[in-house]
């Protein structure tokens, strides 16, 4: 009959998982060498699984190792999220707001945003974490976000999405663009420029890909990120045309040109917070700041 494992052995695993030696995970758990075999020993003993083989006078893991290790690293992960969260709490007691956004948002839209909020209550602890809205979504309905802000679509199954603002995105293109005279961007002009795109399930891609067929342009896209931040980058650079929303164009102002596009394409920026958890005041009061900006700001192009 298979004996329970205890902490100790897991420990131990993973160490030398992690270390690919006894030795480097003795040193990482502040043990010895004789200690860790021993505990692998037993764990080995205890499930009754070769975990471990010797090659070449190491050890390496077998199948069974390697699967026990992805279970196990999954709960190391849960503990020290568990960790993280208390480390916040401790450093800051109630002070402390946790903000989710996508990397554009944090970039183009929240520093402003951060800065205000900071100067009315300075002392507060403020962690801020960019993501993509699958991710962002996910620790939302863990509580472990105070408020978050996306320009993706949020499941108003899950939460009560609110949209803040909505603006139209903006065409970028590269200084000195044969276009650069033009007071705006219609769809039609961009007939074989080569254009830049996030990926096909992105919401503004969808969108855009809408609009160029709508005008018997191709969507095939030659240049495809995963950020509109690289689309920007990639623009200044000279490789093409991007349409993205305008709050990251506004960070590369003076590195390229920002257009309006004609026919317009609506941009959403929402906000959501969890569901079953009242927002503490200092979470209303970001809020309060966050829209007296974001109501305050132009939105026409080059701002």
């Amino acid at each position: 009959m298979a004996r329970p494992l205890n902490f100790q052995q897991i420990q131990a695993f993973r160490a030398v998982m992690q270390m690919g030696t006894t030795t480097g995970a003795a040193s990482m758990l502040n043990t010895t060498q004789p200690s860790i075999s021993r505990r692998l020993a037993e764990l080995q003993s205890s499930t009754g699984l070769e975990l471990f083989e010797m090659h070449q006078g190491r050890l390496r893991p077998t199948s069974e190792g390697k699967l026990l290790y992805k279970t196990v690293q999954k709960h190391f992960d849960g503990l020290e999220k568990i960790e993280s969260v208390v480390a916040i709490m401790r450093k800051s007691g109630t002070g402390a707001l946790r903000i989710g956004c996508t990397p554009t948002l944090g970039a183009g839209l929240l520093p402003q945003v951060v800065r205000s909020f900071l100067s009315e209550f300075p002392g507060t602890y403020l962690n801020m974490q960019t993501m993509n809205t699958p991710q962002l979504a996910d620790l939302l309905r863990q509580d472990l976000f105070d408020v978050v802000l996306t320009t993706g679509k949020l499941d108003p199954r899950d939460f009560e999405p609110v949209i803040i603002k909505t603006v139209p995105a903006v065409c970028v293109l590269p200084p000195g663009h044969r276009l650069h005279v033009e007071p705006e961007i219609h769809v039609s002009m961009l007939l074989d420029e080569t254009m830049l795109s996030l990926g096909e399930a992105d919401d503004l891609t969808i969108e855009i890909k809408k609009l160029l067929q709508a005008h018997g342009l191709s969507d095939n896209f030659l240049i495809e990120t995963t950020s509109s931040i690289a689309i920007c980058a990639l623009v200044a650079a000279g490789n093409g045309i991007g349409i993205v929303n305008p709050y990251v164009a506004s960070t590369f102002a003076g590195q390229l040109l920002i257009k309006p596009l004609v026919p317009t394409i609506d941009v959403a920026v929402q906000m959501a917070m969890p569901r079953h958890t009242a927002p503490s005041l200092l979470t209303r009061h970001f809020v309060d700041v966050l829209l007296a900006h974001i109501n305050g700001m132009r939105t026409d192009p080059g701002c």
